[in-house]
């Protein structure tokens, strides 16, 4: 609440009233002050403005000055209120479109505006670096609708709004005569974009699938056009807007025999138009790509005839009456094929992909290919590379993996293929194959391959978890895999490890006499742990055991496990029976006459064992 203070000076006269209060009413919110004139006319003035910052929401009073009060719409001082003026700078910008300039006062309106709205945009006090950190503070604590969910405004879409603020202080720096010394906004630091927080559903980020998963999602779209336009997405990387815009001449057989497409065009919207075909996002965009085979059949099927003059600006894919293809009435067909294929296991449960997402993917699948970031930035139309690098850098292969690999060939020596015949003019497999197997270490020199980056990280994190330790990562390329790897490329996973937990109870370890030697109650309790696929003690069953004669120890062992704790301990009283059983068959017991003939165990075999499954 504003409320009214009275100063004095060390004689004890009043030299001012004033009004002081926090910007919004926040406790944590910059406070504002504002001074009057010593007398009573002073003080009734100061009460007056107290009372209409209480009624304004704890904001400066529209149309108010700080020092001079009301200004009227006639005076020169009503334009440097932060609403006209931003609304303004808006209004005036040059070389944009008109959706971004609707899009820049929407936003104006709902996140700056309710702050900074009658503030002067000369004033160092209403905006400072203090006022914009407290204003980022807030925005960043801000919760937004996506969808369905109720989420925080995320770093991004804050980075945004902050640089739309900037922009317009900016306008006032760079005014003649300049109105401001500087912009605050520059003297603010902004949460990192790559800081979505640790929810595992939060959907900001790109999500890429693989061919399988985008055919696995087409398998549940009912209408034929609309897989035709997943697949021919996946297969072009269009945007939206462009995909939907194009229309039958676009589509032809270039000079060089072979199928291409031109982006001239993109479905755009505005306030006054509505939808409208307007230019692609941005110089860039427009290009030709080239088609490949299986993609043309798909616009062939879809009605495309490229010898055709008939029918050449209709749409290629539309909402069957030839007009534009609303994103909403797809999005509902899109989300119900995706949730389908989560559901028959055809996508991984943890991917909630976008149909953006297939342009993502159509990247992923160059990338891993090793197509170069130039080609792939002139395919997607972007203006700059680093527009590419940013967005998809982080899917390029490791740069020190042939360096790696060079440091451990001046250790022991390069690795020669002596086995492998090559024809006249034939490159050996590195140097042609560019795939890539990401690499997980575990304890005891195992390793585990992955053919997703992603899903050996997940494994990773969970493995690091369980064992309480960070393990060792790493890039390979597919040959040096081979190389090391016996099986070869046919024990690189296509998806995460499965993850079970068991219950493990024993071992109990019986002497040749039968004599439990390891009576210790807490030896023969089930204990549960996790266990990967990979471990040997892996299982889908109920309960199984293990009863082994030790021919080093002269010693049997029983032991069971499974993830029914019930039927374990069922299985453990069993295994034990069995191996006191066998205890009298140990050859130990019999002179050893027995042992003497081979050194082997009973039947002839080293080690005698009983799998009993439940």
């Amino acid at each position: 609440m504003a409320y009214v203070t009275t100063r004095k000076n060390e004689a004890g006269a009043v030299t001012s009233h004033q009004v002081k209060w926090r910007l919004g009413g926040a406790r944590t919110a910059p406070q504002q002050t504002e001074r009057f004139d010593a007398d009573d006319e002073g003080k009734e003035s100061a009460e007056a403005f107290c009372e209409l910052v209480n009624g304004n929401g704890q904001q400066w009073p529209l149309g108010w000055v700080k020092g001079k009060g009301f200004i009227t719409e006639e005076s020169d001082e009503a334009e440097y209120v932060f609403r006209a003026w931003a609304t303004e700078c808006i209004k005036n910008r040059t070389g944009i479109e008109e959706r971004y300039r609707d899009d820049c006062l929407r936003d104006l309106e709902a996140y700056i505006l309710p702050t900074f709205e009658n503030c002067d945009v000369r004033s160092v006090e209403h905006f400072c670096k203090r006022t914009i950190q407290v204003w980022v503070n807030q925005m960043a604590q801000t919760y937004l609708w996506r969808g369905s969910k109720r989420k925080l405004m995320s770093p991004k879409t804050l980075k945004n709004l902050h640089g739309l603020l900037s922009s317009i202080i900016n306008e006032a720096v760079e005014h003649e005569p300049p109105l401001r010394d500087r912009n605050p906004c520059k003297l603010v630091a902004l949460p990192r974009t790559d800081d979505d927080g640790i929810e595992d559903d939060d959907g900001e980020d790109a999500e890429f699938l693989d061919p399988d998963e985008v055919e696995g999602i087409v398998s549940f779209l009912t209408r034929p056009e609309d897989k035709r336009l997943v697949r021919f997405t996946y297969a072009t990387g269009l945007r939206w807007g462009e995909i939907t815009g194009l229309a039958h001449r676009h589509a032809a057989i270039g000079r060089d025999s072979h199928p291409r497409i031109r982006v001239t065009r993109a479905w755009k919207r505005n306030k006054t138009k509505g939808h409208y075909l307007g230019k692609p996002k941005t110089k860039a965009s427009r290009r030709s790509l080239r088609v490949s085979p299986l993609a043309w059949q798909d616009l062939i099927d879809q009605g495309v005839n490229p010898g055709s003059k008939a029918n050449t600006t209709a749409l290629i894919f539309h909402n069957g009456r030839g007009e534009r293809l609303p994103y909403s009435t797809f999005y509902d067909r899109w989300m119900e094929a995706v949730r389908k294929a989560k559901e028959t296991g055809l996508l991984s449960e943890w991917k909630n992909p976008t149909f953006h997402d297939l342009r993502h993917s159509h990247v992923a699948a160059l990338i891993a290919k090793g197509h170069s970031p130039a080609y792939i930035q002139r395919r997607l139309g972007h203006e700059s590379i680093t527009t590419t690098m940013d967005t998809y850098g982080h899917l390029l292969p490791e740069t020190d993996d042939d360096a790696m690999r060079t440091i451990d060939e001046s250790l022991r020596g390069p690795l020669e293929d002596e086995d492998t015949e090559l024809l006249d003019g034939e490159l050996p497999q590195q140097a042609t194959d560019v795939r890539k197997v990401y690499v997980l270490h575990i304890d005891g020199g195992r390793f585990e391959g992955f053919w997703k980056r992603a899903d050996r990280d997940m494994v990773a994190e969970q493995w690091g978890l369980d064992a309480g330790q960070t393990p060792h990562t790493e890039t390979w390329s597919v040959d040096w895999w081979v190389r090391k790897h016996g099986n070869g490329e046919k024990d690189v996973r296509r998806e995460p490890t499965d993850r079970v937990l068991l219950w493990f109870t024993g071992p109990a370890v019986y002497g040749p006499d039968g004599v439990l030697q390891n009576p210790e109650a807490e030896r023969h309790e089930p204990v549960s742990r996790y266990v990967w696929g990979w471990e040997a003690a892996y299982t889908d069953e109920p309960a199984l055991s293990r009863v082994e004669w030790c021919e080093d120890s002269v010693e049997t062992e029983a032991e069971a496990w499974g993830f029914d704790k019930s039927q374990v301990r069922a299985e453990y009283a069993k295994a034990c029976i069995i191996a006191q059983q066998m205890c009298g068959l140990n050859p130990a017991l019999s002179g050893g006459e027995q042992a003497a003939g081979d050194g082997r165990g009973p039947g002839g075999a080293g080690t005698e064992a009983a799998h009993i499954d439940s």
